[in-house]
């Protein structure tokens, strides 16, 4: 008998089911923005800056988000350098797209399982695909034996042949943050087989401390084949502002403003402005943002564990990603439970997963604001205490 292979939960068409009073499935920062980044933006409207920018960005935010790569990702790019080393995207996404359509047509990228779907889905857009490593067990190991095999296979394919490995840490849907010696592992394997390096660093500042996030392209061997993708969107709590940029050596990043400028013109001009206005000016951000989710994350891990998860205890705070408990077959089965009895709903593991061997894991997403978030994991508790 063949086997009928399980279609893949839609995320979006999940967060439809469930009033935002119940929404821990989607990826987005939903608390209030801060007080200086909106008035930034209502006096950047009102002094008329809202025309056309250059497609790399203003310069006003390059030369703040340079600055902000030096101090945070201990990484030198000059924001005025000709080629290009900088440039402001829409959205990591944005990035995203114009680097697999300038990079990868045709070709595939490695990506590690449990992945996030957009990498895959963006790939596709460009007639290309993934080569699946799977991190092995609840620990989520990195094989590092198991990714050289892949990308030796993959490289001497004739079609669809290998050509960058994705790095997401911290990592979307798990929270797994890689070490220095695993990042250090993966950098010696892409020099191996001369592959890029994309680098998906969009949670860098939801990290337990600021120490746990290392940026690859700091790394040794690692900048002259990196590409950075990072986003404001949820570190700053405006992802529909889409705002976003990449940056690495000027004869990788400046091939990709062909491309953008055609696709996407500029990125919105006044909401740079009033980025660039606030993005080095407010002290200890980061560090409040990072006490913020952490303490975020115990309010909703202390529901689950009381109810039978057994959360991964990952090093960042952005996701939960939990074993379900054992009265239940599979997670698509909680989460309707959880949908029908307590007006709450995740994301079942397999959403993340070519082929899971067991559909056993959830995410959850805790970006909310508290009281939304404190009557959500009563409501978990009581529907499965």
């Amino acid at each position: 008998m063949q086997t009928v292979k399980r279609q893949q939960p839609d995320i979006r068409q999940i967060a439809r089911l469930i009033p935002p009073s119940g929404n821990l499935v989607q990826g987005q920062n939903e608390i209030p923005i801060h007080t200086a980044l909106a008035e930034a933006l209502n006096q950047v409207v009102a002094s008329g800056l809202n025309s056309y920018s250059f497609f790399e960005g203003v310069e006003e935010l390059r030369r703040a988000v340079a600055e902000k790569i030096k101090i945070y990702n201990s990484v030198s790019v000059d924001a005025d350098k000709r080629p290009l080393e900088l440039i402001i995207t829409p959205g990591a996404t944005g990035g995203l797209i114009i680097t697999a359509h300038t990079y990868l047509r045709g070709g595939s990228a490695v990506v590690f399982e449990p992945y996030y779907p957009y990498h895959k889905r963006t790939l596709e857009t460009c007639e290309a695909r993934v080569d699946v490593v799977r991190l092995h067990g609840d620990d989520l190991a990195l094989d590092t034996d198991e990714l050289r095999r892949v990308c030796r296979e993959g490289k001497d394919r004739a079609r669809y042949p290998l050509k960058a490995i994705i790095v997401s840490s911290p990592a979307n849907p798990t929270g797994r943050v890689f070490t220095r010696d695993e990042l250090q592992a993966i950098i010696n394997i892409a020099e191996e087989f001369d592959l890029l390096i994309i680098s998906d660093e969009v949670y860098e500042h939801f990290t337990l401390e600021a120490e746990d996030h290392i940026s690859t392209a700091s790394l040794p061997g690692a900048f002259e084949r990196t590409i950075t993708v990072n986003s404001f969107s949820k570190s700053w709590a405006v992802s529909g502002w889409r705002l976003g940029y990449l940056c690495g050596p000027g004869e990788l990043v400046n091939q990709l403003s062909a491309l953008g400028n055609i696709y996407y013109v500029c990125t919105p001009t006044p909401l740079q402005h009033a980025l660039s206005r606030v993005l080095l000016h407010i002290p200890g951000y980061y560090d409040t943002l990072r006490k913020e989710f952490a303490r975020k994350r115990r309010v909703l891990c202390d529901a689950l564990e009381r109810t039978g998860f057994q959360v991964y205890p990952s090093r960042s705070t952005f996701y939960i990603w939990t074993r379900i408990p054992e009265r239940f077959e599979d997670s698509i089965e909680l989460n309707e439970f959880l949908i029908r009895e307590a007006g709450v709903a995740g994301v079942p593991g397999s959403a993340f997963m070519d082929e899971p061997e067991e559909d056993t894991y959830m995410r959850l997403c805790f970006a909310r604001e508290d009281e939304m978030l404190e009557a959500a994991a009563g409501r978990i508790i009581r529907a499965l205490g």
